[in-house]
């Protein structure tokens, strides 16, 4: 892929759970795809010509000159027991010293075991749809990639809430209120079912919080910033590294839920999300 002036690039991205899709509009308009996967792992196997310090791929012909540099690969091997097939890691972290395209030729910066049947991973520690980015653009790891016009969609979000996976989150709400969630609007959507089995929670933890706000957003309660601080310091000792902060008739005023917010990225949180900011209802 030949390199351009990368203010001009723009992208439409879509990570998924398993594959990102990247489509591109290059500076002379012409458009261009690259489909990987959303792990950012490039998979392959060493073909005929393979030796000690090279892994030839002929699959690999397709990708940019020199891409490769700098990346790791780790080395795998199936191995057959009984009917099963196990993948076993032969070896992991070999530096990649060099790429050509033309052979697809991946040279390595140590020696390595080469049994038949080995296939490899590539990996670069950057997110998914950057390394479409640096494909598409011809970029090495060592290369800048400057701006770009970038529009991104994804359903990581929607597969964490379907699979109940993801950050290991805590609700934080009114005192009164920690089973709102759980009561929801009531619905039931297989009424005649003799044994109700409700979807897990999407949070481990509720902690309530001493405060209360009336309709109109005027202290009814304060907010102890220390309570605060105790029941937070708490959570993070749990592990606990992300919060959904939902407290009574914030939106009206929401002097308290910023302060819960301030407390917790004192504290450390990664993820703080506050109902008064994310859904502001009048």
């Amino acid at each position: 892929m030949a390199d351009s002036t990368a203010a001009t690039w723009q992208f439409w991205i879509d990570v998924g759970g398993t594959f990102t899709d990247c489509v591109a509009r290059r500076p002379d308009g012409r458009i261009v795809t690259h489909k990987l996967l959303s792990s950012g792992v490039y998979k392959g196997a060493a073909a005929s010509g393979s030796t000690a310090m090279i892994i030839a791929d002929p699959e690999r012909r397709h990708d940019p000159p020199r891409f490769f540099e700098g990346w790791r690969i780790t080395l795998l091997h199936n191995v057959r027991v009984g009917s099963d097939v196990r993948v076993e890691t032969l070896e992991e972290d070999v530096p990649v010293l060099g790429f050509d395209p033309a052979s697809g030729a991946l040279h390595l910066g140590r020696p390595l075991r080469w049994p038949p049947g080995m296939t490899y991973e590539l990996r670069c520690g950057e997110e998914a749809l950057i390394t479409g980015i640096r494909w598409l653009m011809g970029k090495r790891l060592d290369e800048a990639i400057g701006a770009v016009e970038v529009r991104l969609g994804t359903t990581r979000g929607t597969n964490a809430l379907l699979e109940r996976q993801g950050a290991a989150t805590a609700l934080v709400t009114t005192a009164g209120f920690r089973d709102v969630l759980r009561i929801a609007y009531q619905n039931r959507p297989r009424l005649f079912d003799l044994e109700i089995r409700k979807p897990a929670d999407l949070y481990r933890e509720v902690v309530e919080l001493d405060e209360r706000l009336d309709k109109d957003g005027r202290v009814l309660q304060p907010l102890n910033e220390a309570e605060v601080c105790g029941k937070l310091a708490g959570l993070r000792e749990r592990g606990i590294i992300s919060l959904a902060v939902c407290l009574t008739n914030s939106y009206r005023n929401p002097a308290h839920e910023q302060l819960v917010e301030r407390v917790a990225r004192e504290l450390g949180f990664e993820q703080v999300s506050v109902s008064s900011r994310l859904s502001p209802l009048q």
